[in-house]
């Protein structure tokens, strides 16, 4: 690998692709650029909130409007895309989609449209549009933790675009964390700590604010926490 690539970062305005972009340039790398993709304004929004998140398989689009602010904060040109498509392989791994006339491999699933059936190929155009800006592009990164479903749907991109793919925090969690005493008659046991990423990225200067609860148990009130 080459020890200085020059990195297109994929953002979702999330804290883990913005984290990723900090581990890139701490190994000696240069971010060229900025990817967002976010979602197509729907036809019929009933509120603000319809219009600003995207229930994507691939994509986190929740905040997507304060993308534009990161080009100003870090002087980095931004480009961005609608979101086009939908889930259509929804396995684990990205090998192949399902389109109007069978199965098509990844490696030929940009369809004349630019874009293909799957959500994913909606990373291809946007990619293949920052290369023709910036031919000097050789590396894209992301924020991918453990999901194996995105992690392989970005390497498959890269792929066919000649681009390294980097995801620093790649399994982040097992990494040496902070360990306490288990409770109880296992006292000679350790327990480990959940949250060492979170720790890291507070140590750098990180706030992260909490924009969107979607599960049982999480209410309202956890909205902007840090």
């Amino acid at each position: 690998m080459n020890p200085n690539l020059q990195v297109i970062g994929l953002i979702s305005g999330g804290k883990d692709s913005f984290f990723s972009l900090l581990h890139c340039q701490a190994n000696g790398h240069r971010i060229i650029a900025l990817a967002n993709l976010y979602p197509p304004p729907p036809p019929t929004a009933t509120n603000n909130a319809d219009a600003d998140d995207l229930e994507s398989f691939m994509y986190q689009t929740v905040g997507h409007s304060l993308i534009p602010l990161y080009a100003d904060i870090v002087s980095l040109p931004l480009y961005r895309q609608e979101i086009r498509g939908t889930a259509v392989n929804r396995a684990k791994e990205y090998s192949t989609f399902r389109a109007d006339d069978g199965i098509i491999s990844s490696a030929t699933a940009t369809a004349s449209d630019g874009h293909g059936d799957d959500e994913t190929e909606s990373m291809t155009t946007l990619l293949q549009r920052i290369v023709a800006e910036h031919p000097e592009a050789d590396a894209v990164c992301a924020g991918a933790i453990l999901s194996n479903y995105q992690r392989t749907r970005v390497e498959s991109v890269a792929r066919r675009l000649r681009l390294v793919p980097l995801a620093y925090l790649w399994q982040y969690p097992e990494l040496p964390t902070t360990t306490t005493p288990g409770p109880g008659p296992r006292e000679e046991e350790e327990e480990e700590e959940e949250g060492g990423l979170l720790e890291d990225m507070a140590a750098v200067g990180m706030d992260a604010r909490i924009v969107k609860v979607a599960s049982g148990g999480l209410e309202e009130g956890l909205l902007w926490e840090n």
